[in-house]
């Protein structure tokens, strides 16, 4: 069932919540596993990404410095630094129905989401390159993944947004091949989408914020065992879009659904409060990266732009191996 999953895209990222209780943020005896570091001040995406105009986020804000890797008794803790103290939610009212911030954001953060996208196999194009939705960007094959960790301030929620974006194109492809969706195809979708989220994507729910420093915990049921240094990792920031809107136009049939996103901040041409800037006009396949670790030798900048809008083609992004690091 996952072969044949990983060879469609609208199925090729799996969703799974697991279980798991570590004793601490910081477990006694821990061993460290790897560290990953990446530069200072490099928070600007291909280069020409501008932070919104909100007051809540400033550069540095998004610039991931380290991630390192512990081995605990029952899993990994990765730990995420960045270059400045991460923003908390605080307790102000954000829609007309009086919720709060710090009550939509539970988690302690909210300015951001962390992709861990991980080659466990190291054979290429063995796993999917698809990346989570609004991302805008593929895996590079000799880099396919097996595994993805998703932190996000809202997991639950965007669980199951991923849940229903996957049934919506999977609906989509059965439509556009045979004409018509009916309730056993229905059935079907939802059965294969229930049975994969075991293997895919993992969204962490135990998490310690601390100055700049955000941790969080993946049990060995999800990766197999502890992180390895031997694996490929793809890290990537995002900015975290967490007041999720509905739009009513495509469940009342008046317009097409829009290009899946998962609680990204877009990037767009302009400034507002509301994305980042430095995007192009009718420009599809700048991706809103804010930050990503690159292999030695690469440069953020040459990666986010190697991209061809004329055919088609979307960035690639490359995994990062702890052991190759000298």
């Amino acid at each position: 069932m996952m072969k044949r999953v990983l060879r469609v895209a609208v199925l090729a990222v799996l969703v799974t919540v697991s279980a798991g209780v570590p004793v601490s943020p910081v477990e006694a005896g821990e061993q460290v596993v790897f560290k990953l570091t990446d530069p200072r001040g490099d928070d600007h995406g291909s280069g020409r990404l501008a932070y919104p105009l909100r007051d809540d986020m400033r550069p540095g804000d998004l610039d991931l410095v380290s991630l390192v890797a512990r081995a605990q008794t029952n899993g990994t803790q990765f730990e995420a630094t960045f270059a400045r103290a991460i923003t908390m939610p605080a307790r102000r009212t954000i829609d007309g129905v009086g919720t709060t911030l710090d009550t939509l954001a539970r988690f302690g953060f909210y300015t951001f989401n962390i992709d861990i996208y991980i080659d466990t196999d190291r054979v290429p194009s063995s796993g999917s390159t698809i990346t989570l939705p609004g991302r805008r960007a593929v895996v590079a094959p000799q880099d396919a993944w097996e595994k993805a960790i998703c932190l996000t301030p809202r997991p639950f929620d965007a669980r199951e947004q991923l849940k229903g974006l996957l049934e919506r194109e999977a609906r989509k492809e059965i439509r556009s091949a045979q004409g018509r969706v009916d309730s056993t195809d229905k059935e079907r979708i939802e059965a294969g989408v229930a049975q994969d989220i075991a293997d895919g994507v993992f969204f962490p729910t135990l998490i310690w914020v601390t100055g700049a420093k955000i941790s969080f915990f993946v049990p060995q049921s999800f990766l197999g065992g502890p992180a390895s240094p031997s694996w490929g990792y793809v890290v990537a920031v995002t900015g975290a879009k967490i007041d999720m809107k509905i739009d009513v136009g495509p469940a009342l049939g008046i317009t097409e659904p829009g290009e899946g996103n998962l609680m990204v901040i877009p990037l767009e041409h302009g400034k507002s409060q509301d994305a980042f800037g430095g995007g192009q006009d009718e420009d599809h396949l700048q991706t809103p990266f804010v930050d990503i670790m690159v292999p030695p030798g690469k440069r953020q900048e040459d990666i986010l732009n190697d991209y061809d809008l004329r055919n088609g083609r979307p960035v690639q992004l490359l995994a990062v191996v702890p052991a190759e690091l000298k």
